[in-house]
């Protein structure tokens, strides 16, 4: 399989992660979220949510039972700002999210994620 076939794959797998599954219960919002870790990089070209883990990299699988961590390669592991990152052992919630959406901010604070702030 090509690497462009990798993340293909990986991206259908973000964008479509419950097709089949039916959940009865109500969702909540989880404790931990991959956009207010610190090794979160949002997307720059797409604002819908999209981004990647500059620790894991493809291959890896937070979700899964039990989760895969791969720390070595060169594309970062796709996954969406609101994802759950409970289970992930790389998780460090970060201590700033930037509430002010002037245009000289940093990006890196993630002004889409200033609504989680508390």
């Amino acid at each position: 399989m090509s690497r462009r076939d990798e993340k293909r794959k990986a991206y259908a797998g973000i964008l479509t992660p419950n097709v089949g599954k039916k959940d009865e219960t109500p969702a909540k919002r989880p404790e931990k979220i991959c956009g207010t870790c610190t090794h979160y990089s949002e997307s720059s070209w797409s604002s819908d949510g999209r981004g990647s883990c500059r620790t894991l990299k493809l291959g890896s699988d937070i979700h899964g039972h039990p989760p895969i961590f791969v720390t070595d390669g060169r594309e970062g592991y796709l996954t969406k700002t609101l994802a759950d990152a409970s289970t992930c052992t790389y998780y460090e919630k970060m201590k700033l999210i930037d509430k002010d959406g002037y245009e000289c901010s940093d990006p890196q604070y993630r002004r889409s994620m200033r609504q989680l702030q508390e």
